[in-house]
């Protein structure tokens, strides 16, 4: 099920969209300004119908500080069709931007492109030279399919999909050792991530994708 988080002061419209996208099997979380939606993102909703124009503040403003930690699609729906407000849309991370008055229906399909487009690239990772296949469980660098042992795999997979945040050694024997109900040592999982970094790493002492973050755990890429 999507989760939807619709932040819009008008009440009658929210309320509008909230029962539109109900029907059609959406979870729908409101916000009527910035304090509510503050709130409501931590429902970690999949995607979001933003209005500029918010009692207590931007919209935009609002989606620049949400965006820096998260990765969340984001739609502008405004009255506003200057320029530069447009503009000012597109710099601060959203996928489309539509001025009022929409159809609901416009709105799903926008909604079902995004969404789409987002599900795409989830499967799919290629950072600098390598080429990670989710679904399939393959990696390639440079165009060469690099086999994988099942743990080296499940390391490879859990930090490139939380490519940027800082994963720690304890959620990596949580995720990947505990599941199998077996006690392990924090060193295991440096010896997975060293024969790991001879496999994708060009330099082991510079790795580009696999990165130390000294006394906490790892991180992939930039």
């Amino acid at each position: 099920m999507v989760k939807l988080l619709i932040i819009e002061d008008d009440i009658q419209l929210n309320t509008a969209l909230k029962i539109y996208f109900e029907k059609i099997q959406y979870l729908v979380f409101q916000a009527f300004n910035c304090k509510e939606a503050r709130q409501m993102i931590r429902n970690e909703p999949d995607i979001m119908i933003v209005d500029i124009g918010l009692p207590d503040g931007s919209g935009i403003d609002f989606c620049k500080n949400v965006l820096q930690n998260r990765k969340i699609p984001v739609i502008f729906l405004t009255a506003r069709d200057e320029e530069r407000d447009i503009i000012g849309g597109y710099e601060a991370g959203c996928e489309e931007y539509v001025t009022k008055p929409v159809s609901p229906k416009i709105l799903l399909k926008k909604l079902e492109v995004i969404l789409k487009r987002k599900s795409d690239s989830e499967r799919v990772l290629i950072y600098q030279e390598i080429k990670i296949d989710f679904e399939k469980r393959r990696v390639w660098i440079q165009n060469n399919e690099m086999k994988l042992t099942s743990k080296e795999w499940k390391i490879l997979e859990i930090l490139s999909k939380n490519r940027g945040k800082i994963i720690t050694k304890e959620m990596l024997l949580e995720q990947i050792w505990d599941i199998e109900g077996n006690y392990v040592e924090e060193h295991a999982i440096a010896v997975v991530i060293n024969r790991l970094r001879k496999k994708i790493e060009k330099d082991i002492k510079h790795p580009v994708y696999i990165k130390n973050i000294f006394g906490i755990g790892y991180t992939f890429g930039d």
